[in-house]
């Protein structure tokens, strides 16, 4: 699926829906190729650390492909 005109602001950060601990960092709105939405977290898991991941908002894990291009783990999509 390929992201949406970057129209996140870095400064919004909040902590993630799943964890407390989480620092949510932005959201990336996506389509694919047959129409359907999805917005991406993109978060730090580890607020000491430089990891960065990616999930639906549902929690279904993402991977990130390139800056517009991310990969639904579980369908490939």
């Amino acid at each position: 699926m390929r992201t949406q005109p970057k129209r996140s602001r870095l400064n919004d950060k909040v902590a993630a829906h799943l964890n407390p601990a989480h620092l949510k960092l932005y959201r990336e709105f996506c389509q694919d190729e047959e129409g359907n939405r999805y917005s991406v977290i993109v978060y730090r898991p580890f607020p000491d650390l430089n990891v960065t991941r990616y999930e639906l908002e549902d929690g279904t894990p993402v991977r990130f492909i390139d800056d517009c291009l991310f990969e639904i783990e579980a369908t490939g999509k």
